[in-house]
Parts: C-alpha cells; structure tokens; sequence
C-alpha cells in the first residue's frame, strides 16, 4: 500500500482541521455569515481547480455525469459546508467536527435505497458506538462557547448540533448519490464541477437562511457578497485567519483526490475522518476550552467509524477472495497449416435471455480464423467452427486475388490486426464479413458481408457501409440480435483519407459507425457514433439481456489521448452518447493495434483492456465491471502490469466470474497467452498459463469463447508458426475449506 497515498489522507484531515479552526475564529464575531465564507472558499478553490484542469487538459464530463457532480458538490460543498460552518459559534469546533463523524453510518444507511447496498447488520453496534460518541462529545459543555470565551445557552447548543448533525446527513446522502462519477472524469476537471456546484448553492442558501430573520432577498445578497468586497482586515474574508482557512481548505483537496484515488475507500474514509483528532490539539492551543468528555467521545466516535469502515472492508475482502480455479487443457486442431493471422469470435451467449423472456435459445458462435496457405500463394481460409468443438472445423478456402485480366475480381484483404469475421446469427444463418480492397494503396479496403442460411455458398449482401472512397474501412464486430439479424460496428476513414499506420494519423479522423441488419439481410441507415476514434484499434461489442447492446473502442482527443470509451443502444435502436469506460489519459501519437474486450453476463458488463496511461506509464491489463448494463463503471482493477504486451480478450465463466485473457512477456522467457479470472468485488485470481507463443505481430490475438450450453467452460484459440491451436478452459469451485482443529 502506497505510503504517499497514506501521507496525503491524514494531510487532508489535518488542512481540514487547521481551515476548522480558522474560519471559526472569522466567524466568531459575526461580520462574515457561515454562506459568505463558504461561498469565499468553493470559489476560491473553483478558481484553482479550473486553472489545474485547463493546464493539465483533463477529461470533462459526458453527459449526465455533470449534473451528478455537480449535485454532489452543491450538497457536499454548498449545503453541508455551510451548515458546518454555522454550527461552530453555537456548539465549538470540537463538537462539530465530532458530530460530523455520523456522515460515516448515514452513508451507510442510504447506500441501501439509493445505491442499492446490502446492510451487514453487524455493523449496527458500531454506528451506536458512533452515537454513543457524539452524544458525549455534545454533553461536554465546556466546548459550546462562542468563540470569544463565553459559553453558550443550551438553546444554542442544541442548535449547533443539530446544524451539524444536518451536516453530517448532506455529506452523507452526497456519497452515494455520486459514487462512481468521479472516477470517469479527470481529479481536476471533475473537482471543478462539484466546486462550481458549491459555490453555486450558496446563493440559494443564503436566501433561505434570511427567512428566519425576516430579512430579505436584496439584504442576504448583500450580506452574501460584501465580505469579499470590503479591505483586508481581522474580521474580512481578506484577513489573516480566514485566508489561512480556506487555503488550507484548498491545499487539502489536492491530497484527498490523490489517496481517494490510490486508498481502499473503507481505509480512505477512515483516515478522511481523523479531522476531530486533529482539531482537538488545535483548539487547546488557540485556547478554546476542551474538557474530558470531549476527549473521551472524540475518541470512541472515531473508533465507531474506525470499525464501521474497516469492519466493512474486512468482511468485504473475506467475501472477495476468489473461491473459483482455472484449468487449462490444451485440445487437437484439425489439419493444421502454415498461419500467420489470430483467430476472433462472435456470436454465442450472449443472446441468453432471462427467465420468461422472449429471447430465442442461444446458439453455438462461430470461430473465425484468416490464416495464409503455404507457398505464399494468394489465399487464405477461414476455420468456422459452429459447435464450439475445435477438433472439428468447417474450412473454407477464399483467393484473395483472382487474375490481373479479370475487372470483377473479388480482392481479400487481410493482416495481423484486421481479418474478416463471421457470427452465427440466432435464426442459425452464418453471417459473414470479408476484407476487400477498394484501390491500390495498402489499407484502402472496406467490409463486404456474405449471408449463408442454408450452408454456402452465401448470398452477397454488398458492402457494409455506403462510402466507397479508397481508404480504411474495416475493424469490424458483428454482434447477433435477438430478432434473428445483427449489429455491425466497424472503424470508418471516409473524414480523413488514407490512414498512415506508422504514425496513426490521417489527413481527418477515423470514425465510429454502426448499421443494423435485419434477418431478410437487409441493411438500415448507417449511424455515426464518435467522429473522432483510434485509427486501428479493433472493436467489440455485447448483447445484454434486455436487448441493449455495449460497444466499447479506443477514442482519440485532438491531444492524442487515447482511452477507452463506450457508447450504448437501447431495445428501442436508440444510441447514448459516447462515455469513456475509465480515464487512464494514455498520450500516444501513433495508435497502439490494441483494442479493447468486452463480454456480459445479465446485466453485469465486464470490459477489459491495454493501456500505457498512468502507472508511470508502465505496461497494464485492466477490468472494469458494470453492474447496471454498461451505464457507468467502477474503478478498474489491475490484472497484469510490466510485462503484458495486451491484446485482450474476456468472456463470461459462469456464477458471476469472467475469464480475461492477455500476452505477457518476460525479460528472456516466449511470450505466453495467459488466463485469469476476475469478479465484481473480488480479488484477481492468479495467473495460468495458456501456451507459448511468439510475441511478435503474427501470433495476433487469442479469441474466447464461452460455451453457450455449459456454464464454465471456454474455448481459447490463437495461431502459431505451424497452425492453429486451441485450448479448453474450465472455470471450477474451489473445495470447501477443511473445519479448522479445536
């Protein structure tokens, strides 16, 4: 665990405390109202986001993702901040910061309705530990001064707490409500927004605060605004105290991004919550009075919140570590021949629909592999297998190239990276997707689809897209829909002439489009779905259960970074808006060939791919899961690191596991593909090892499938020097663990 990560937790607990303290001493003589430095510190610190956003030119927000945010930060920032800050000359710094503490159990409670959590009820004795705390904290009435020395009536203290306990609840609904937005935007870009939205709400709130002192609109305003108008002085937004406050309430947003980003979050929150540990020296030093039982509460509320979150996170850990194993068995391959190009597969299991649904029964996919006869003649085959059963292929011989004299010659095109592909669609006719050139430079070529419904030969359907200038069209998916006909999904040049694969660019962009098919085989209206995307990486899409359909790519901003991104069709055809899946801010001037994976089982999407982002820029595999149908992500976790080479594939293993698979190679060993297995939640699995292969550009990339019938197992396969091999994968339980001696 990152010791800088631990370091800048309690460093934002500590410039949390210290900006407590301060801004309570600008608040103590009442010229500078709780909304009138709040306002003063999320503008400020706004201000600072912004400027940090602009200069490391972060990713934004997309789409819904801003009003969350900026909800969260309205409610977190605005309202929470505020009510903070106006408790303090009614009940002490001390005590409100100890009663803050029961953000940590709300949360809790309202992830159940709202985030849809599970309540281990063994954390109910730790919330009262919590209460237990902050109610002795609230009867030590030696902290309820007013900041000047005097005590306050009980009155007011009782409203200083309440204050803060309405504190505590805003911050606490704020965390589920926005979890997992911050993690699809840039630390400062999305820090802007939720700081715009608290600096935002303290307009509203400042009227409102004026209803009670019959004041009015005009008058809250003023009272609003003038703090920041008037010269530095002791009791000024410009004075010593309060610039102290709100810089150090700045300064600690930088490191609380930081270890939120890099800490466990129960072990983040907890440390998070160290400001009344924190805060209780500072006040005994500035003179505030502090008696024993506010010593005595700080301390067990923060071992109730201590608890709470570790307590969680333990029995979290115990329920994530991996209870399934990893089995390889490499299988025969019929009639192997000299191949150069990799294996893809689509279509199969992901047509499963859920009890009662009117979802046809899911059939076998098909397994495609393009691979150069011996000779070095022109022509390559395609290996269909339609049962999952690699001793057993269908060949198909395809010329690439008929004679030079023939003008209606049919030219194949194939490589490494990009080869023809096929899926057996759910009414069992094949649809397939063949490579042809369109001109005479090396990647001006396009995608011709051929529909076989009662075995070959198939029926020419033309070409998949309406553009036929001679530049790249290719990188195709073709995913089966429930009503017998399929989506296709392909990486489109038409905006930017020929793409020059040594440096990644064209004269425009590479685009992404899609086009449906219906089961007669004919083609609706093409729809552009990002306009600018990464020239060669390949595409992958999955059907869900509820007939939506994920499509996950490698975008590309006009600063060449390179992420992955995703965009979704609802059941009624319509599309989303193009999201990223994670931000790694991966910068590259050429694209990377290395696409991402992406696999569903329900509604949980799993997505997996190849980044150089981040990390130092170090090698990485990485998975993130959705458990709402592709809508929003977690954060992702690593599979591998350093020695990965990527070229990625995923596939459901059954009870919840998926099974992704990536080329590793180490210093002085063969490259290896290799298998792990991930879960939402849970710890990866270890690594096992597929086979050897060559690391270089003709190994290409493995494919998986997962066996529509049986739940855990999958078959893996590649292209070697002398063939194509392939490999079952089993995903088993582990035995249950012997009853431990007495």
């Amino acid at each position: 665990m990152s010791t800088a990560a631990l370091t800048c937790a309690l460093a934002a607990a500590a410039s949390w405390a210290v900006a407590s303290v301060s801004i309570s001493r600008v608040l103590a003589r009442g010229d500078v109202s709780p909304a009138a430095a709040n306002l003063f510190k999320n503008g400020v610190a706004a201000s600072c986001f912004l400027v940090l956003a602009l200069a490391g030119g972060g990713r934004w927000p997309v789409g819904d993702a801003w009003l969350w945010l900026f909800g969260s930060g309205l409610l977190g920032f605005a309202v929470s901040d505020t009510l903070y800050f106006a408790a303090f000359r009614r009940c002490g710094v001390q005590t409100a910061a100890t009663v803050m503490l029961l953000n940590v159990p709300i949360a809790t409670l309202l992830a159940v309705p709202l985030a849809g959590d599970v309540l281990d009820v063994r954390l109910a004795g730790f919330m009262a530990l919590v209460l237990a705390g902050v109610l002795l904290v609230t009867l030590d009435r030696s902290g309820a001064s007013d900041g000047e020395g005097h005590l306050n009536p009980k009155g007011k203290r009782v409203l200083g707490v309440l204050l803060a306990v309405g504190a505590a609840t805003a911050i606490g609904t704020a965390v589920p409500l926005g979890r997992g937005r911050f993690d699809e935007v840039d630390v400062f870009t999305g820090g802007f927004v939720r700081l715009l939205g608290g600096a935002c709400g303290a307009l509203p709130i400042a009227l409102l605060s004026g209803l009670g002192r019959t004041s009015t609109p005009v008058r809250e305003l003023r009272r609003l605004v003038e703090p920041m108008l008037v010269a530095p002085g002791p009791s000024s937004v410009w004075g010593k105290a309060s610039l102290i406050g709100v810089g150090s309430a700045v300064l600690g947003l930088l490191p609380y991004h930081y270890a939120m980003r890099e800490l466990p979050g129960g072990l983040a929150a907890v440390l998070f919550s160290s400001t009344p540990l924190f805060t209780l020296p500072l006040c005994l030093w500035i003179g505030q009075r502090v008696g024993w039982l506010s010593v005595l509460g700080t301390g067990v509320g923060f071992a109730g919140v201590a608890a709470i979150l570790l307590g969680a996170g333990a029995s979290g850990a115990a329920e994530g570590t991996t209870r399934v194993r990893l089995e390889v068995e490499l299988v025969p391959f019929a009639s192997p021949t000299s191949a150069r190009f990799p294996a893809f597969v689509e279509g199969g299991g992901a047509l499963d629909g859920e009890a009662g649904a009117a979802v046809p029964p899911a059939v076998p996919p098909a397994v495609t592999t393009a691979r150069a006869a011996r000779g070095g003649d022109s022509t390559f085959r395609l290996v269909l297998i339609g049962d999952l059963d690699p001793s057993s292929p269908s060949e198909r011989t395809v010329t690439m190239e008929s004679s030079e004299g023939d003008p209606e010659a049919r030219r194949y095109f194939v490589n490494w990276a990009d080869i023809p592909r096929a899926a057996r669609l759910s009414s069992g006719a094949l649809l397939a997707a063949t490579l042809e050139r369109l001109g005479d430079s090396t990647y001006a070529y396009g995608v011709r689809l051929t529909l076989e419904e009662d075995g070959p030969p198939g029926r020419d359907l033309g070409w998949l897209h309406e553009d036929r200038q001679p530049v790249e069209h290719g990188f195709v998916s073709l995913l089966p829909q429930p009503t017998g006909g399929a989506l296709c999904v392909w990486l489109d040049g038409r905006a930017g002439g020929e793409v020059d694969h040594g440096s990644g660019h064209g004269a425009g962009g590479m685009q992404l489009r899609a086009r449906t098919l219906d089961a007669g085989g004919a083609l609706g209206p093409e729809q552009l779905l990002d306009d600018l995307v990464c020239d060669c990486c390949p595409t992958d899409a999955v059907a869900l259960a509820d007939g939506s359909s994920v499509v996950v790519y490698r975008n590309r901003t006009e600063d060449e970074v390179r992420d992955i991104w995703t965009v979704r069709r609802a059941p009624d055809g319509s599309w989303s808006e193009p999201r990223p899946v994670y931000q790694d801010l991966w910068r590259i001037a050429g694209c990377p060939v290395n696409g991402p994976a992406v696999a569903a089982e329900g509604m949980t999407v799993a997505s997996a791919w190849y980044t150089e982002g981040a990390a130092g820029g170090a090698p990485r595999v990485l998975v993130a899961f959705s458990t709402d149908g592709g809508l929003r992500y977690s954060r992702p976790m690593e599979v591998a690191a350093g020695l990965a080479l990527g070229r990625v594939d995923i596939a459901p293993g059954g009870a919840g596991a998926f099974v992704v698979t990536y080329l590793v190679a180490p210093d002085g060993e063969p490259a290896r593909w290799t298998a792990r297995v991930v879960s939402p939640g849970q710890d990866v699995g270890p690594p096992v090892e597929i086979a050897g292969v060559d690391p270089g550009r003709r190994s290409g990339r493995l494919s998986l499938a997962a066996h529509p019938a049986q739940p855990g197992t999958l078959h893996a396969i590649w292209t070697v020097e002398d063939g194509v091999q392939a490999a079952q994968l089993r995903v088993l339980p582990l035995p249950a663990a012997a009853p431990a001696a007495r």
